[in-house]
């Protein structure tokens, strides 16, 4: 029995294990870009958006409607179909059908269906800033996983090195080499470590319930993440003129490209205020006939012969006074568009510092990974010269334990570097309209 139970529990862990589905940083984009609740939102803004502009432009065909009505009336009342007053009951059926269509009115659909259309490439450019940001948050939560991984695995061996450390530390204490004071300090470097790994996992889990959000899916979900290749930053581009690259970057930007629609549409608001002091011409048709029971010597298709009618109208309204609405109308959109241009000069501004920072900062990534490596390199030649002196009783613990938290420190750093430069490498050419790829 106690045979069985051991082996369903080793299949399950089995299978829990072979459950847990692994992705890319490609796949995290992709749900990403399917499931987020900020980009779906967005999404169903630009729809919305769209169908305004149908309906705008559906505004330059004219209007049909159709007219029906039956009527029961007792005492005086008139006889539509002689236009007389009868004093009985009267039973009377009246039916149109008319068109209304607007030969002008100041060009107002033509403008409006072009604000419409410049609404749509807003939200068009707004869905696009929202899955760039996501992108780049997606991007950090990422790297910020792996990268903490790492820790862990590197905090996982100092803790082992650690415990090694101990034991031999004892084995000195019971010969009388060591005092017991010494071995107190290797168990709190122990226990610190310990910590540091504690939060660290701490850290992780946070990281990843932010990414499964992130990525609109169940918490419960078990989910590994590949680690990408770690690829060199191309030094073309961080040779070329950083102002240039600036440039080209704000003007690719989802950000700036909706700045300037809103721009381009509050000065259309302008235009469209102004059509409200022209006259408006419409076009109206009427064709219809009636029908009443006060004649029962005339048949009902005579009486609708008889009573045919068909009416062409010409309209002209002329604004003359309207309480300066219109007036003040142009002057608060000629404001509103004057802060419009404020507006897309400070995202210049904002993005041009924000690019130029992402320029400098993989520069700093490349020179610091550089550095890094070396510094790791010979931490890592002292530590183990340090430790064979430690075993062999030359040095004391504090001295074995200043280079072992140099060696410490140079290993996160190294490992910081490495995800540093992948990040900044990826977001500058992000920036530059290409894919976030690691």
């Amino acid at each position: 029995m106690g045979k069985s139970i051991l082996i369903i529990f080793v299949i399950l862990q089995v299978n829990l294990v072979f459950c847990q589905e692994k992705l890319t940083y490609k796949d995290c984009v992709n749900l990403a870009v399917k499931n987020n609740l900020s980009i779906k939102s967005a999404s169903i803004s630009e729809k919305i958006a769209v169908y305004k502009l149908r309906t705008n432009v559906g505004q330059l065909l004219p209007v049909i409607n159709g007219y029906s009505e039956k009527k029961y009336s007792w005492g005086r009342e008139i006889d539509p179909t002689t236009n007389g007053f009868v004093d009985k009951n009267l039973i009377a059926y009246t039916g149109n059908i008319s068109g209304l269509y607007t030969l002008f009115s100041g060009f107002y659909n033509l403008k409006a269906i072009k604000s419409a259309k410049q609404e749509v490439e807003i939200n068009k450019a707004f869905q696009q800033k929202i899955q760039n940001e996501i992108t780049i948050e997606l991007s950090q939560k990422f790297i910020e996983i792996l990268y903490i991984q790492e820790l862990i695995i590197a905090n996982k061996e100092q803790i082992l090195g650690s415990e090694k450390q101990l034991e031999f530390a004892k084995l000195k204490f019971d010969s009388g080499v060591i005092s017991e004071s010494e071995v107190f300090k290797i168990q709190s470097q122990k226990a610190s470590e310990e910590l540091i790994l504690l939060t660290n996992q701490n850290q992780l889990t946070t990281n990843n319930i932010d990414l499964k959000q992130l990525l609109n899916i169940p918490l419960e979900r078990d989910i590994e993440l590949i680690k990408p290749a770690f690829l060199v930053s191309e030094k073309s581009k961080l040779e070329a003129n950083e102002y240039e690259i600036t440039k080209k970057a704000v003007a690719i930007n989802p950000s700036y490209s909706m700045s300037k629609w809103i721009e381009n549409k509050a000065k259309t608001e302008i235009a469209l205020a102004r059509s409200a002091k022209m006259p408006i011409l419409n076009l109206k048709y009427t064709y219809g006939s009636n029908f009443s029971d006060s004649d029962p010597y005339t048949t009902y298709n005579d009486q609708i012969n008889k009573n045919l009618v068909s009416v062409l109208k010409l309209s002209l309204i002329v604004p003359i006074f309207n309480q300066f609405e219109t007036t003040f109308k142009i002057k608060q959109n000629k404001l509103s568009f004057e802060q419009a241009k404020l507006e897309t000069k400070m995202e210049e501004n904002r993005l041009s510092k924000v690019i130029l920072q992402a320029i400098n900062d993989t520069k700093a990534a490349n020179k610091k990974q550089e550095t890094a490596t070396i510094a790791f390199e010979f931490a890592k030649k002292s530590y183990e010269a340090d430790l064979l002196k430690y075993e062999l009783g030359k040095i004391n613990s504090n001295d074995f334990n200043f280079t072992k938290s140099n060696y410490k420190n140079a290993q996160v750093e190294l490992i910081n570097s490495k995800y540093e430069l992948l990040f900044n490498t990826g977001l500058l050419n992000f920036y530059l309209g290409e894919d976030f790829s690691m």
